[in-house]
C-alpha cells in the first residue's frame, strides 16, 4: 500500500521547518515539496526537508491527503485559484498565513468536499524574526508555539482533528479561534509592529538628515527596523487585509504619543519611571508564559510518536489515492 502523502507548497523557513519536523517525528508519510524557486526546492531536498520535489504545482499536490500552503498571503490567493478545480474530495488543505479572513474567503472557491483548515503558527520569541529562507529551517522551530486553527464552515471535525494533531506533532499548542477574532488580535501583535518599524524607517531614511544619521546609527536602529517587510507585495496584502484594525491601533498610538510628548515636555520623571516598570513587568510575564492561568506544557516526543502521530496518520488514510 502506498504511503500517505503530504505536500508542502512553499519551501522557505516555515515550509522547510515543517518538513524537517515531520521527518524528525519519523512518520510513515511521503513528503513532496514544491517551490516556484527551483533552487530553493533543491536546497530543501538536499537538507532532507522533503522526500522529493515537483516543479509543477498540480503534480506536487496529486495524491496528497494533506496540502500545506507555507506561503505569503498573495501566494496563497494565487495557489488556491490554481487548485480550486484540481483537488479530490476529502483532501485537507491548510495554510500558515497570519491573516485568516481573506484566506477562508478564497478557500470557499475550492471544490466541494475539499476540507480547508486555516492555520497560523505563532513562533516563540527566541526564534529570530530576521531568519529567513530554507537555510534557516529548523525542526524545533514550532516547539512551544501557539498554533492557531480556524476551520472553514464546510470542514469536518475529522479534518480539524488531523490538523490539530499535526500541530501537536510539531511541538506546538493547538489554539482554536474564530477568523475575525484571530485577525483582530494579529493586527495588534504582528502587523502593527511591522507597520511601526516601516514608518520609523521611512521617517529616518527618507529625511534630509539621513546621510548624517546613518553614520551614527547602530544596533538600536537595526533592532527597531528588523521587522520592516522585505517583500513589498506581501506587505501590501497584509497591511490592507488588516487596515480597519491597523487604523484603530494607529489612533490609539497617536493618543499615546501625545501623552508621551506631554510627559517629556513637563519632565515628569515619575510617569516615565512608572511606565517603564509596568512594561518591564508585563513583558517578563509574557516572555515566561505567565499571562494565562496555566504554564506552557512540555512536549513528550515519544508519546507524540506513539499516540498523536498514529491519530494523524489515521486522519490521512484514504483521503487521496489518485496519483498521476
Amino acid at each position: 500500500m502506498a504511503k500517505s502523502r503530504v505536500a508542502i507548497i512553499g519551501l522557505g523557513r516555515i515550509g522547510g521547518s515543517l518538513g524537517l519536523a515531520l521527518k524528525q517525528a519519523k512518520l510513515d508519510v511521503e513528503i513532496v515539496g514544491h517551490d516556484k524557486n527551483t533552487g530553493v526546492a533543491g536546497r530543501a531536498l538536499k537538507r532532507g526537508a522533503v522526500d522529493k520535489t515537483e516543479w509543477n504545482l498540480i503534480n506536487a499536490c496529486d495524491g496528497a491527503g494533506l496540502i500545506i500552503l507555507a506561503l505569503p498571503l498573495d501566494g496563497i490567493k494565487d495557489t488556491l485559484a490554481v487548485l480550486k478545480s484540481e483537488l479530490q474530495p476529502g483532501v485537507i488543505v491548510t495554510d500558515t498565513a497570519s491573516s485568516k479572513v481573506p484566506v477562508l474567503e478564497w478557500a470557499n472557491e475550492l471544490a466541494a468536499g475539499v476540507q480547508f483548515i486555516g492555520g497560523n503558527p505563532v513562533l516563540k520569541s527566541e526564534h529570530a524574526a530576521n531568519a529567513r529562507g530554507i537555510d534557516a529551517a529548523d525542526p524545533a522551530l514550532f516547539q512551544g508555539a501557539t498554533y492557531c486553527l480556524i476551520s472553514s464552515h464546510s470542514a469536518s471535525n475529522g479534518a480539524l482533528e488531523t490538523v490539530s494533531n499535526l500541530a501537536a506533532i510539531l511541538g506546538a499548542k493547538p489554539y482554536f479561534i474564530d477568523a475575525a477574532e484571530h485577525d483582530g488580535l494579529m493586527a495588534g501583535v504582528q502587523h502593527l509592529p511591522a507597520l511601526l518599524a516601516t514608518t520609523l524607517a521611512g521617517a529616518l531614511m527618507t529625511s534630509s538628515g539621513w546621510r548624517e544619521l546613518g553614520k551614527v546609527a547602530g544596533a538600536d536602529l537595526s533592532a527597531a527596523t528588523e521587522l520592516v517587510p522585505t517583500d513589498s507585495a506581501s506587505a501590501r496584502e497584509e497591511f490592507f487585509a488588516h487596515r480597519t484594525d491597523l487604523i484603530r491601533w494607529i489612533d490609539v498610538l497617536s493618543a499615546e504619543l501625545g501623552t508621551m510628548r506631554d510627559t517629556l515636555e513637563r519632565q515628569d520623571e515619575a510617569a516615565i519611571k512608572s511606565l517603564i516598570e509596568t512594561i518591564a513587568t508585563e513583558r517578563n510575564r509574557w516572555l515566561n508564559d505567565q499571562l494565562g492561568s496555566e504554564p506552557a506544557p512540555s512536549v513528550d516526543w515519544q508519546s507524540l510518536q506513539n499516540n498523536t502521530a498514529r491519530l494523524f496518520l489515521g486522519g490521512l488514510a484514504d483521503r487521496a489515492r489518485k496519483r498521476k
